[in-house]
């Protein structure tokens, strides 16, 4: 069996987004998958099916441990100076080295595509979703895994009855499995937390989506969200269960994986339930799903709440601590009208897959 290392170290959203291209690695062709993060990016994944080992970038002797390993092959999903360093560190104790930024092969992070459709604001800039280039690359590196540099077949590769070229039909999966409990409620899960200010959804918005769905709905997110639930949890009172900074990553997915809708920006955890197919709002801010990152592709569950005719956006790739021009009209500016349409078909979406 062909053992591989994939890195990935950081964000949330983007370790699970990997996972469904690990999951096709083990499982279609059949090979031993490690898998290096930044602590605690890569709990989520534990005890799904997609990788056999973890690595935590930081941890003891971690080269040392890697390079004990003798992989066969390294897949770089991150292409940064941390996931260089490791590959420099392996390159003479590895078989096959598979880098990112080869010409011609590979995982592109089109950086330069990206920053057009930042500056033009033009959907001819806009870039493939980042899980197509990570199967584009986790194929070139299965090729490379049975052929020598003369295009035989090296011995010991892959099995003939494995697959030496991944198909996903669905880009989801690979996260530990959380059965509905007998005599939950059918409540929604609401997702505050955002490493952006300028992903979050503001509070009058968290007014519309209570005010347009009467569920029960649990409130996660971080630490600097707590002020907010605070707020919201004392006006909606018994609608709504405050868990923002007392669930972990954990029994927030565990949490997400068990509700019958999910509302929340462009963040990890709707990464999270899309992949665990749950009826999903995604609200943008400052972000736009033509950058390669939006949750839910091919999912027909998850819908997307956008900005329209809003000359600024997108304003950029990742998010900022305020809004550059002090108007944040991306997020401000959503009714309650298409709100609650949209809501309505998340039920809808709930009810079929009930």
């Amino acid at each position: 069996m062909k053992k591989i290392l994939v890195i990935r170290l950081s964000s949330l959203g983007d370790v699970v987004l990997t996972a469904p291209i690990l999951r096709a690695m083990r499982l279609q062709a059949g090979v031993e998958v490690h898998l290096l993060t930044k602590p605690y990016m890569g709990d989520l994944l534990k005890g799904g099916d997609a990788v056999d080992r973890f690595f935590t970038w930081g941890e003891p002797n971690l080269f040392a441990k890697l390079k004990s390993e003798k992989y066969d092959g390294v897949l770089d999903l991150h292409c940064n100076f941390r996931s260089y360093r490791t590959l420099l560190n392996l390159f003479l104790c590895t078989t096959r080295v598979f880098r990112l930024d080869w010409p011609g092969q590979g995982y592109n992070k089109k950086r330069f595509q990206r920053w057009l459709f930042v500056k033009t604001k033009s959907p001819r800039f806009s870039v493939s979703h980042v899980q197509e280039r990570y199967l584009q690359a986790a194929n070139g590196l299965l090729q490379m895994l049975i052929q020598d540099e003369n295009g035989s077949v090296v011995s010991g590769g892959l099995d003939g009855n494995q697959r030496t070229e991944l198909v996903l039909s669905n880009y989801g999966g690979g996260l530990p499995s959380y059965p509905k409990q007998e005599g939950v409620e059918n409540y929604g899960v609401a997702i505050l937390g955002g490493t952006y200010a300028t992903k979050r959804i503001p509070e009058k918005v968290w007014e519309m989506v209570f005010r347009c769905d009467v569920r029960r709905w649990v409130l996660i997110g971080g630490k600097d969200d707590k002020a907010m639930a605070q707020r919201l949890a004392q006006q909606f009172g018994g609608q709504l269960v405050d868990q923002v900074g007392v669930f972990d990553l954990a029994s927030s997915a565990r949490c997400i994986a068990q509700a019958a809708i999910v509302v929340g920006g462009d963040t990890g955890f709707t990464h999270v339930a899309a992949s665990y197919n749950k009826p999903t709002l995604v609200i943008w801010g400052n972000t736009h799903p033509g950058l390669g990152f939006a949750a839910g592709k091919n999912n027909e569950n998850v819908l997307h709440l956008m900005p329209k005719s809003l000359s600024c956006h997108p304003c950029t790739k990742l998010g900022f601590n305020e809004c550059p021009k002090a108007h944040f009209s991306c997020m401000n500016d959503y009714s309650m009208a298409e709100i609650k349409l949209l809501l309505q078909k998340l039920q809808a979406f709930s009810l079929e897959g009930s």
